[in-house]
Parts: structure tokens; sequence; C-alpha cells
């Protein structure tokens, strides 16, 4: 009913099992998580992800209206860095974001680094609704400083992106 009688190499899936409930991250890396609406915010998310390769980090990146959303939510557990990069959109988040943070909350996310990139021309939004949906994780570490692009990356931007994946790879 609930799948295989484990019979050998117990000792390999206790050690997953332990791992797993207690939201440990198995990888020292960063998964990159975006919801681009024209590509702008993807853009942004590839460059962040350039960034921290530069710097040596291990990263994942996932484009969420596009690839797979559960692969997404299991890298999401996996490594103990998040980045998400998401449009603003009818004054919330564009919703394969949200539903990313929902299922993230279903499986009560929790004990990794988040930082935001957060992109809106004339009413920035998605940044306040990311952070309100991840207040209910517990053990979460938001960097203080999110990226907030207006329509597509600038020169400032792209110091701040530098700055927050210095920050990450602390």
């Amino acid at each position: 009913l609930h799948g295989p009688v484990l019979k050998e190499n117990l000792g390999f899936y206790i050690d997953k099992y332990m791992t797993w409930s207690s939201y440990t991250p198995e990888e020292d890396g960063v998964l990159v998580a975006c919801a681009s609406i024209h590509g702008n915010t993807r853009a942004a998310a590839e460059k962040m992800v350039e960034i921290l390769k530069s710097k040596g980090a291990d990263v994942v990146f996932t484009d969420l209206t596009r690839d797979d959303m559960a692969e997404a939510v299991s890298n999401a557990f996996r490594y103990s860095k998040l980045v998400l990069a998401a449009a603003s959109y009818d004054a919330g988040v564009f919703p394969p974001m949200e539903d990313f943070l929902n299922r993230l909350s279903h499986k009560a996310f929790q004990k990794r680094a988040v930082a935001l990139i957060e992109n809106g021309s004339w009413a920035s939004t998605a940044g306040k609704v990311i952070a309100g949906m991840l207040e209910k994780s517990k053990n979460i570490t938001m960097l203080e400083k999110p990226v907030k692009i207006m329509s597509s990356l600038s020169e400032e931007n792209l110091k701040e992106l530098d700055e927050m994946a210095e920050e990450l790879m602390k």
C-alpha cells in the first residue's frame, strides 16, 4: 500500500529519512526559480545564475512557467538557498510563482535562506506578496534587500545582483 518493503541498504534509507524529516538541506547550493511574463524577469534570474556560478556556487535554474513544478519543489528542498524572481501581476505575484510558493507551504518549507528579485514597473507588489507567503515558513532567513527591477535590468540592478550573490555566498 505504501511502497516496497526495504530489506537491504537500510542505513542509506534511514539517513535519507533523517535528512528529509528534519528539513535539512541535502546540498549547499542555490535554486534560482523565476516566473516571468515577457522574459525580463527571466533575464534577471539568468544573470543571477551567471553571477552565482562565477562566485563558485552550485546553482540550479528553473523557469516556473515552463519547467516541471514537482522538480522545482524537489530542488527547493534539496538546496540550502533559494532565489525567487517574479513579476508583479494584478496587485499580486505572477501565478506560477504563487503556485510554487503554495506547494512549498503545503510541504512545510523551512530552514533556508531566501533572496527576492521582483519586477514591476508601476505597482511593484511581487516582493511583498512573496515575503508574506513565506512568513508562515519556519526558520527562513530572508535577505534584507530585494532587487527591484523596473521592467528590465539596469546597471544599478546588476550591482545589486552582485551584492545579493555575495550575501548568499556568506
